[in-house]
């Protein structure tokens, strides 16, 4: 399979952790996102090869090669000095149709852990879409465009966030998402640093977040999506350790990182798992290059 060049060299917007109650926009609270140009791939280079994964009944104890994709707005950006943040409907659309003419299947970290656990096999070319902090955005521009591929997402939903004012989706939308096959996952209740709070505040957090959401959809909730990556941008290793113990603790099988990290996801690692950022204004070749995939133009997809 011949791998999109993009992959080599492209640019990639990383932004900073957040204090308590923001979300991931800024850097260092600077209000401007700073630009990383990756000139050479992951060190851990995946195949371009479709991933093997292992028929069901055996657990696999080796990595996936499985890109979990990180959106946070959609739409028309809420906040014009975000929008380093917010992917264009034109876009986002565009890398959906990419997406699905390239052959890819979008799966829920439920479908990976079973997986990992040797519940069932996955698709040939899988990816996981995520969006975090409840944009409302995200239910108005990109959950349609989700349905129209027959594409499933996961939603990281900060509760707090949720009908207290501002852009974000309310429980109704969240509800609906739901019920149509989205998966919902936790982001905390007020989007908190994990890394800089004491014990007792963040296990409230992990604990009311994960209630909230399984009253409103029914159903558990076992995913978490770390707010700014935190404590795994710049929290000890003692600390990091405690909250994974956290996250264990409080019913949570798996978790999300934020570091660019592409695919290979280890299930002896299933609280630090790497997601891809997607940043406004990446078209659909650079997003193909992001993922390892084939070019659009060699495809045929427009």
């Amino acid at each position: 399979m011949a791998v999109f060049a993009g992959a080599i060299a492209f640019a990639l917007v990383r932004t900073g952790a957040l204090s308590s109650g923001g979300d991931d926009a800024t850097d260092g609270g600077s209000g401007s996102p700073s630009v990383i140009v990756v000139t050479d791939p992951p060190s851990a280079s995946p195949s371009a090869e479709p991933t093997e994964s292992p028929a069901p009944g055996t657990p696999v104890t080796t990595p996936l090669d499985v890109p979990i994709m990180m959106y946070h707005i959609i739409g028309p950006p809420d906040r014009p000095a975000n929008d380093a943040l917010a992917v264009s409907t034109d876009d986002f659309a565009a890398q959906m149709s990419y997406l699905d003419c390239a052959g890819y299947t979008p799966i829920t970290m439920q479908r990976l852990f079973d997986a990992f656990d040797g519940k069932s096999a996955l698709p040939e070319k899988p990816i996981i879409l995520t969006f975090d902090d409840d944009w409302a955005g995200q239910y108005t521009y990109g959950f349609p465009v989700l349905q129209q591929h027959g594409f499933v997402g996961s939603f990281a939903i900060a509760t707090g966030f949720v009908e207290g004012g501002g852009p974000y989706m309310t429980w109704a939308q969240i509800e609906e998402i739901s019920n149509a096959g989205m998966e919902i996952m936790s982001h905390t209740v007020n989007h908190i640093d994990l890394g800089t709070n004491s014990d007792a505040t963040d296990i409230d957090e992990l604990t009311t977040s994960k209630a909230d959401l399984e009253a409103h959809i029914g159903h558990p909730v076992y995913y978490f999506v770390y707010p700014s990556g935190e404590p795994f941008r710049s929290g000890s290793e003692e600390r990091q350790a405690a909250v994974l113990q956290m996250l264990s603790d409080t019913g949570y099988r798996g978790a999300l990182l934020d570091d660019n990290g592409y695919g290979n996801e280890d299930p002896a690692r299933p609280y630090e798992l790497s997601r891809v950022r997607v940043s406004g204004g990446e078209d659909v070749y650079t997003f193909a290059g992001s993922i390892y995939g084939e070019s659009p133009d060699a495809l045929g997809c427009q």
